[in-house]
């Protein structure tokens, strides 16, 4: 199924948000201070697991795909 392009749009403005450096990427320093944001930060170690299982490309950085992605797949 299609993403609606509103939700589309409001994904990437989250993304954009949270990609502090402009960089294109999240980085894991990125991902967690999203995390505190949220109020969903359970430590570093729990961090890392999560940030992993976004990072579907194993590069070590989450892009625009892998993010929306995982906030369309909760």
């Amino acid at each position: 199924m299609p993403l609606d392009p509103g939700k589309l749009e409001e994904l990437k403005e989250g993304f954009e948000f949270n990609d502090a450096n402009g960089d294109g990427k999240i980085e894991f320093k990125e991902f967690v201070e999203m995390l505190k944001g949220l109020d969903a930060f359970g430590g570093h170690d729990e961090a890392r697991v999560g940030f992993d299982s976004v990072d579907s490309d194993k590069d070590g950085l989450i892009d625009l795909d892998e993010f929306v992605a995982w906030w369309t797949d909760r």
